[in-house]
């Protein structure tokens, strides 16, 4: 009787097995970038946390909003079509560029100006090779549009871009 309390007393309070594994693998740090009030037709606002790897991040989207402003020469509607999350570098004179892409998330999500669309929760993993210099590096996250109000002829892929802070690798630690 007493060993039978025992066991129900530890698989009541004992972690699952998930809990017990993830503890082992290294620390989550939260991440908040947002393109809102900047000059883009398309802005994005995305909030949720990364974990390091040798060989990759992998990051945890707990908010993701993609936003149409009102203030954009352009007033159609856009195909929302693909969002991508990359590691991006300074590239010299004030440029920079993406050195690794994550696998890109297709949404095909017709949008008006004034219009707000959110996502429910998302993963992506970003490759990185083991030298790479994470203090040097920043997340990017590229929003892919098509804009359809438009003759056939000029329809072409536009992207807007939102950025963590250039130091999210290096900070608290």
């Amino acid at each position: 009787m007493r060993l039978g309390l025992l066991l129900l007393f530890v698989l009541l309070f004992a972690p699952p097995p998930a809990e017990v594994q993830d503890s082992g693998g290294p620390n989550a740090h939260p991440f908040s970038i947002s393109s809102l009030n900047t000059a883009f037709g398309m802005q994005g606002e995305f909030e949720g946390e990364y974990r390091v790897y040798p060989d990759r991040i992998e990051l945890r989207v707990t908010k993701a909003n993609i936003h149409i402003s009102e203030h954009c020469p352009y007033k159609g509607r856009r195909l929302l079509s693909a969002l991508n999350f990359g590691l991006a570098a300074e590239a010299g004179g004030g440029r920079w560029k993406v050195d690794s892409w994550g696998q890109e998330f297709p949404l095909e999500q017709v949008m008006s100006p004034g219009e707000t669309h959110s996502l429910g929760e998302l993963y992506f993993h970003i490759p990185r090779g083991e030298s790479a210099d994470l203090s040097k590096h920043w997340l990017v996250v590229q929003m892919e549009d098509i804009a359809l109000d438009v003759p056939d002829e000029k329809r072409r892929k536009g992207y807007a871009f939102a950025q963590s802070c250039r130091d999210i690798f290096t900070r608290g630690k």
